[in-house]
């Protein structure tokens, strides 16, 4: 179908909806926004209360901008990223500007949470780039940067065809979505990681305390925070974090491979997103 054939067709009248219809949209509609914000809560909640809070002085509290930047990118921006052009009650082309400035603030987002990590590194002298969640990170950022740029080039400032356009389209849409996916594996793989290291660098901190003031430590004074596997608040909230965000995947899936879904709300009478 032509570019026109399809901008007459989403401007057609909706016909009557099956009310049952609308009231799926709209919870799942609900249930995604719901997914979106609850994360970056969490993660604030954990940072806040359990992490030490925030600074920007080299010390653990400048990294605690990176889990909360990283999960803020992936479920507020890059998932309302991935679905802006099917839910959003505007014109196609308000929606196209919309999908890539989201994903500006995505990539704007992210590069504040990997500058804390790897200045905090610097800082506390620890190596750059050894784990696996640290490599999944640095090539779903560059592969995020190569898709936008490749939309960016093939769709608001056009260099290629019609034609070429309406082929690359399915593969620009494919690829973002397995680059969220991935990006979503990646926070999932950092969570886990950080707990792992749950009271470690606390008993590390209290040896050398111990050292240099020729102390004995005494667990009933210090209260060294208990390791992963014995489940305290901070792990319990971190793997509740980790769940939404896979649910949110899940919903963010559903959306986006479903060619006719609308999100049940009509603006001047015009279809949200056309069918096929």
């Amino acid at each position: 179908m032509s570019d026109s054939a399809r901008r007459r067709r989403s401007r057609s009248p909706v016909s009557e909806a099956d009310p049952r219809t609308d009231t799926i949209s709209y919870v799942i509609f609900l249930l995604f926004e719901l997914l979106c914000i609850l994360p970056p809560l969490m993660m604030l909640a954990w940072v806040a209360l359990y992490a030490g809070g925030l600074g920007w002085d080299g010390s653990h509290k400048q990294f605690n901008w990176h889990p909360l930047c990283m999960v803020l990118s992936i479920s507020t921006f890059f998932s309302n990223g991935v679905v802006a052009y099917r839910i959003l009650p505007f014109r196609r082309r308000t929606r196209k500007a919309m999908h890539a400035l989201i994903h500006i603030m995505t990539l704007i987002v992210a590069v504040v949470g990997l500058a804390a990590v790897f200045q905090n590194h610097q800082t506390q002298s620890i190596p750059h780039l050894y784990s696996l969640h640290s490599w999944c990170g640095l090539v779903v950022i560059c592969l995020f940067g190569m898709q936008w740029m490749g939309g960016l080039l093939s769709f608001i400032f056009p260099i290629l065809s019609g034609a070429k356009r309406a082929d690359f389209k399915p593969w620009h849409v494919r690829f973002g979505m397995l680059i969220f996916f991935g990006a979503v594996a990646t926070c999932l793989i950092g969570i886990n990681e950080k707990m792992s290291f749950l009271g470690k660098d606390h008993h590390h901190h209290l040896s050398a305390e111990a050292e240099r003031h020729e102390v004995v430590e005494d667990a009933h004074v210090h209260e060294p925070l208990a390791h992963y596997s014995d489940l305290p608040i901070p792990a319990i909230l971190c793997n509740v974090t980790g769940l939404v965000l896979m649910f949110l995947a899940s919903v963010v899936f559903c959306i986006a491979s479903k060619p006719d879904y609308t999100s049940g709300a009509k603006m001047r009478g015009f279809q949200l997103v056309p069918s096929g």
